[in-house]
């Protein structure tokens, strides 16, 4: 798990590259900003993510599916930051390090999921069976909120929530 420069990629490009390099050689599901697909990670490097279905820049990757991956992700540390950081990864991911072990729904570019928190690190949310950015997260309900939420949206990476099916490129 790499050493963090000083640079904007601190707060979810580094942490996500990290979650990634666990990842290699599995069946994931990535959501990046522009949609969600089954992919088999084959390496990671340099801020990119070589699959089955192509390359993928890390800065574009806001969750990851584990499917039937059966791992216990080591996140980096909760540090402070300076610049974009502080204003907008800092304060998502203390506010998710106070739900640890509670049911919540998540929003993120460009779905939504629910579950437990079972970890938070830097620029990582852990859920256990997906893990999303704390970067790309747009919004956290907490579980007073959940049945409302649950009952509007319905579906993590386009499948139902806490079902894991086939992943979704063809």
């Amino acid at each position: 798990m790499g050493v963090f420069d000083e640079s904007k990629c601190n707060c979810c490009v580094c942490p996500m590259q990290c979650v990634l390099e666990q990842l290699v050689g599995n069946q994931i599901v990535i959501a990046t900003t522009s949609g969600s697909g089954g992919v088999t990670l084959f390496n990671v490097d340099n801020f990119i993510a070589f699959t089955s279905e192509g390359d993928f820049p890390i800065c574009n990757i806001s969750a990851v599916d584990l499917l039937d991956v059966n791992i216990n992700i080591k996140l980096k540390p909760i540090r402070n930051n300076k610049g974009r950081c502080s204003c907008c990864e800092d304060p998502i991911t203390n506010l998710a390090k106070t739900l640890i072990r509670q049911q919540v729904g998540i929003e993120f570019i460009p779905t939504f999921g629910a579950g437990t928190i079972v970890n938070v690190g830097e620029g990582i949310i852990d859920f256990k069976s997906f893990v999303v950015s704390s970067c790309f997260t747009t919004r956290i309900i907490p579980n007073n909120q959940q049945q409302t939420f649950e009952a509007s949206s319905g579906s993590i990476f386009g499948r139902p929530l806490h079902k894991i099916t086939p992943p979704l490129i063809n």
